[in-house]
């Protein structure tokens, strides 16, 4: 029996491969011929990791069996297009740009508050663009994939259309015993974020997008939480979107603790540094590889606590450079205190790379894709007993490295066919998501 995630009993989903209509029951779903599917990813850049590259895989996973129309941010078109150009996909994707509003350079400065008011009205105007398309394609499903979050507007759902939303997040919160890790900036942070979502997730506008779709994905069971209907609502993180496939492996396995993300105080990178504290292996190193606001604040850290040799800060790493690095390296630690899901991570054990994480949110939904992979989950507590946990899972690791595997492994949940799964569901839904549950 396929499971989805942690325990979803999908004997009742049809495999996808076949987009045929054929005869049908009550208990199951008809196969579908190709449809017209109006995708809208916020974040949609091939190469460039993270939600991005969750934008593209689902637009290529779309498009594999339907004809597809994606709706993103103007800056990103062209490099889209090009990487469809050879791409068996790419004919039967028609790439559309909704400008954001501000310039690049202003973009990477915008507030929280600010960059929130933009993507609202990002998403409106998604909204009037999906309508006049709408009239000149006539969809049979719309889908919004990136940046969906439960307490957001999703544009493209007012079109009336068949509905599938995500995967969705927003719903992680940080664990209260390791709020201090913040540091202040984050805390104060992290304590707006949850007076406002919940707030926020009541308005009208954004309460529409959960009240029509007709599949949901959460990416972890916090989420899950917080849409609610559960008869809806299926658990698939974003993160079984990454792909290594084609990639050489390294011949043999370094010493080294990757931390990979940005350095914002919720991703945990000063709990990572707390961590390092207690690493007993005599050739570890701690390494960054990104950059963010926080690197000042921990580069202080790690002179307080004499760890300048045994830390190193990369700036932003190119992903083909990143996916060498995580393949060999001893062990991935994602110490994050409210991630959503970790494309990281699905990297890390794809390629055979140890992780290390909290038991807490996406980061452990993903682990549990890969049931054989090595990897380890600290529940969290104080931020020294966590610190000294996820130090002895690391030396663990290093002590005796994980072997290089001959090639990458896929977990075991496509995310491919469970976006397949889901617009044959929302377009004959014969009550099959209602049988579909954690």
């Amino acid at each position: 029996m396929r499971r989805l995630g942690t325990g979803t009993d999908l004997s009742t989903i049809p495999d996808t491969t076949s987009r045929r209509v054929t005869s049908t029951n009550e208990h199951s779903l008809p196969r579908l011929s190709p449809m017209r599917v109006l995708v809208s990813a916020f974040a949609c850049q091939p190469g460039q990791g993270s939600e991005n590259e969750v934008g593209f895989q689902a637009a290529r996973a779309a498009a594999s069996a339907h004809e597809v129309w994606l709706l993103t941010l103007s800056p990103s078109v062209p490099s889209i297009r090009r990487a469809l150009e050879d791409d068996p996909v790419g004919p039967r994707v028609h790439v559309e740009g909704v400008d954001f509003g501000v310039s690049g350079d202003e973009f990477d400065h915008l507030s929280m508050v600010r960059f929130q008011w933009f993507y609202d009205r990002w998403q409106r105007d998604v909204g009037k663009r999906a309508i006049a398309l709408d009239r000149a394609v006539g969809f049979d499903v719309a889908h919004h994939v990136t940046l969906a979050s439960y307490w957001t507007r999703a544009g493209v759902a007012i079109l009336g259309k068949p509905f599938v939303w995500g995967p969705v997040g927003g719903g992680v919160n940080p664990p209260l015993r390791l709020m201090t890790e913040l540091g202040p900036r984050g805390i104060v942070e992290d304590v707006g974020r949850l007076l406002v979502r919940p707030v926020v997730a009541r308005m009208p506008p954004i309460r529409y997008a959960r009240s029509v779709s007709r599949v949901a994905f959460a990416q972890n069971e916090a989420t899950k939480r917080a849409l609610g209907d559960g008869s809806r609502v299926v658990i698939l993180s974003n993160g079984l979107a990454a792909g290594v496939n084609g990639y050489r492996s390294p011949t043999r396995r370094s010493a080294e603790i990757l931390v990979v993300g940005r350095l914002l105080p919720w991703k945990g990178p000063a709990l990572a540094l707390r961590m390092m504290r207690h690493v007993r292996h005599p050739g570890a190193l701690l390494r960054f590889c990104g950059d963010g606001p926080e690197r000042r604040r921990l580069q202080r850290m790690a002179r307080r606590w004499g760890l300048t040799s045994r830390v190193a800060f990369d700036d932003w790493v190119p992903r083909d450079a990143l996916l060498r690095e995580i393949a060999g390296a001893g062990v991935l630690v994602h110490p994050s205190l409210h991630e959503e899901a970790g494309l990281c991570i699905a990297e890390a054990l794809s390629l055979g790379t140890p992780v290390v994480c909290l038991d807490h949110g996406g980061p452990a939904e993903l682990v549990r894709c890969w049931p054989d992979a090595a990897s380890a989950r600290i529940p969290p507590t104080t931020p020294e007993e966590t610190a000294r946990k996820l130090a002895a899972a690391v030396d663990t690791f290093l002590a005796t490295p994980a072997p290089i595997p001959d090639g990458p492994s896929d977990g075991m949940t496509s995310f491919r066919e469970r976006l397949l799964w889901a617009y044959d569901t929302a377009v004959e839904r014969r009550g099959v998501v209602g049988r579909v549950h954690r």
